[in-house]
């Protein structure tokens, strides 16, 4: 059920001690308040217990000697970091507190913390906010994004607090962002990435180096394309990062990642992974998280490089070796994904998913051994049937090999066998399915629905040149595969061809609006949600734009603004048969709220059947990672709609605010106002129909 959401916990960002510990984070939903709660959680021989008493806290780290935790502690709408002794007792903070601050490390003799967190504006800054009117003054394309909304010109910068008393030191400034430091093991020097003199469009990155006595800067690799996550070997002299050295034509994961070492001083850096077939890196798609996730970790002899990759639809660590650049996996296997890691010196702790489980936290030896689990944190699952996917292999025209998973209902309807099936399309295009849990696709197995999701050309963890095949061609090989995954999983169940409908978000959402006009007769119904679904005002509107134009190798600087047009889903519209929903958040900078409101306006004009749900407040991630009250909605609105065109046998209504209602057997959640008002609505609507 939608409001099953609330009961929800989510492990993310996995920490080792020197003594074995494992701290993480641990994601609920408050209901009540409409908001996301975060606790550090910790796992030893005692036990797993919550560790720290906030509402908002983590970024998680444990000192060199593993006796003190440090966190970050949400304040409103600052953050700061609090010391915890790892013996009990109460948490004090350390540092100012700053906006979006993050990114914890401890210098290795204990004295210092590296983090990184929005600085004071430089006068050089290319944006103004006047406070008190919210007026600003733009001179970058980099004014927004959608992960940290609208800039005001302050750029997130390197600061190092002292341990012990808490004074700190701004290392960093300019017109640029800093990720991901890390300490050089003697302490005198830290690495991190960032966009240095760099174009405001550009895709590509590198790995620097700030002086810790006197901030010098000095570059160690030469832009060739994205460098990020580095990190120093144990004797000093080679920092190791991900990154690739395509230009800017990696951009959005349509190259392989790579594992890269570079000498400290400076040097040509060494790929040590070109042989290997997948990408390095976690491109897996969920509902419950984020994907991204990055580990580069040393072995303490420093013969290998711990890191992940994501083989044919699993997030998996494995072992790179420095010598030969051999690629051996560690954990994880085509059942499930690692969400994130850390290595420490005989231990691997990790969190993982599978279609059957949101998130639990275990640890292993570091050859993947003695694998145990130390966390139950969703144990009321076991109350509720879930569906199993099933994974088919089906091959394409021309002789590729896709993949596809199958969710039979876990009790189906009466009738003549044939079941009902929603088609999902994954985002990006270079994410893609797999091995993870989707409370969205489980919810519609409940309802009586067969759910089909796979991987077409354009997907991660096939190789490089599957992802890149969807280049200059998106609505091309990509819809070809598509409908092959379809026709496999209709032949399967099998399903009813008369009961079929399309969904997806994001690049997924283009497909589903592509596809309702380009295959109409194939669908019941579709919802596109947080779609692209005009090229030319997308790419002037999002806050990464000129990225559709290298994707489909078309730009509006040399005069193709017809070509980007065609390739657009609203050029389809016409042609649309079967019902729409659309769903968009209205504080999108990716895909800008315009995007609906495009084909939204259109459709209608058009007199074709569509309807609309816009989220206030919530982001282009609002599926994983918005205000519960609106992620239950979307739910809810997804389940309704698809009962309708897929279920006929359900009453239905027509009355506005019918997709809001809760499902039938769904327990009363306390995130609304206006439940009974609702259900009101739609009671009355049914005894009239």
């Amino acid at each position: 059920m939608p409001s099953d959401l609330l009961r929800l916990r989510i492990a993310q960002s996995p920490v080792l001690s020197v003594d074995g510990r494992v701290a993480f984070v641990v994601h609920e939903s408050d209901g009540e308040r409409d908001e996301r709660l975060t606790a550090v959680w910790v796992a030893d021989e005692s036990g797993v217990r919550r560790f720290t008493g906030g509402e908002h806290d983590a970024s998680p780290r444990f000192s060199p000697d593993g006796r003190t935790l440090a966190f970050v502690r949400s304040e409103g709408e600052r953050r700061r970091i609090y010391l915890l002794p790892t013996s009990g007792g109460e948490a004090r903070p350390l540092s100012p507190a700053y906006d979006a601050l993050g990114a914890l490390r401890w210098s290795p003799d204990g004295s210092r913390i590296a983090f990184t967190a929005k600085a004071e504006r430089d006068a050089g800054a290319e944006i103004y906010l006047d406070q008190r009117s919210g007026a600003r003054h733009i001179r970058t394309l980099l004014y927004k994004s959608d992960e940290e909304g609208l800039g005001d010109g302050r750029r997130r910068h390197l600061f190092v607090v002292d341990a012990g008393g808490g004074a700190t030191e701004q290392m960093t400034r300019g017109e640029f962002d800093v990720a991901a430091p890390s300490w050089s093991p003697a302490g005198d020097e830290i690495a991190f990435a960032a966009q240095i003199d760099l174009p405001e469009t550009s895709f590509r990155s590198d790995i620097w180096i700030v002086a810790a006595a006197n901030g010098t800067l000095r570059r160690l690799t030469r832009s060739l394309g994205w460098a990020a996550s580095p990190a120093f070997s144990n004797d000093g002299r080679s920092i190791a990062y991900i990154g690739h050295e395509h230009g800017d034509d990696g951009v959005g994961g349509s190259r392989n990642m790579q594992v890269f070492v570079v000498p400290r001083e400076g040097g040509t850096a060494r790929c040590l992974t070109e042989r290997y077939r997948y990408g390095i890196g976690d491109h897996v798609f969920s509902d419950t998280r984020g994907h991204g996730s990055d580990l580069i970790a040393w072995s303490e002899d420093d013969a290998a490089i711990f890191a992940l990759a994501t083989v044919e639809g699993s997030a998996q660590v494995v072992r790179v070796g420095v010598g030969d650049g051999s690629v051996a996996p560690v954990v994880g296997d085509t059942g499930r994904s690692v969400t994130g890691a850390d290595v420490g010196r005989d231990c691997i702790a990790f969190i993982y998913t599978d279609p059957l489980v949101p998130a639990e936290v275990a640890v292993c030896a570091l050859d993947g051994g003695g694998e145990r689990r130390l966390t139950e944190l969703n144990p009321w699952l076991a109350e509720i049937d879930l569906a199993t996917p099933e994974r088919l292999r089906p091959l394409h025209a021309d002789g590729t090999r896709l993949d596809l998973w199958v969710m039979r209902p876990p009790r189906a309807g009466a009738g003549d066998g044939r079941l009902p099936l929603v088609f999902e399309i994954h985002g990006g295009p270079h994410g893609c399915y797999g091995s993870a849990f989707f409370i969205e696709f489980q919810m519609l197995a409940g309802q009586g629905l067969a759910v089909a999701y796979g991987n077409i050309r354009g997907s991660q963890s096939y190789g490089e040149a599957f992802a890149r095949a969807v280049m200059g061609d998106w609505g091309g090989i990509d819809v070809a595969d598509a409908l092959t995954l379809l026709d496999a999983a209709v032949t399967h169940l099998p399903a009813d061809p008369a009961r079929v409908a399309v969904a997806g978000g994001s690049y997924g959402g283009f497909m589903t609006s592509l596809l309702m006009g380009r295959a109409a007769e194939r669908f019941a119904c579709g919802i596109s949600m947080r779609a692209v679904n005009e090229m030319i005002s997308m790419i002037g509107s999002s806050d990464l734009g000129w990225f559709l134009e290298r994707e489909l190798e078309a730009s509006l600087l040399e005069g193709e603004a017809q070509r980007l047009y065609a390739a657009s889903p609203l050029s389809a519209a016409k042609d649309y048969r079967a019902p729409l929903l659309i769903l968009h958040g209205e504080r999108d900078y990716r895909c800008p709220l315009g995007q609906a409101e495009e084909l939204f306006q259109l459709l209608r004009r058009l007199r074709k059947p569509v309807e609309m749900v816009r989220f206030e407040r919530d982001s282009h991630g609002l599926s994983r990672d918005g205000h519960p009250r609106n992620r239950i909605l979307r739910l809810r609105a997804i389940a309704h709609w698809m009962a309708r065109w897929l279920l006929p046998e359900r009453a239905r209504s027509d009355a506005a605010g019918w997709l809001f209602a809760p499902l039938e057997g769904e327990a009363g959640d306390a995130t609304s106002n206006s439940e009974d008002a609702v259900s009101a609505i739609l009671a009355s609507a049914a005894s009239c129909s």
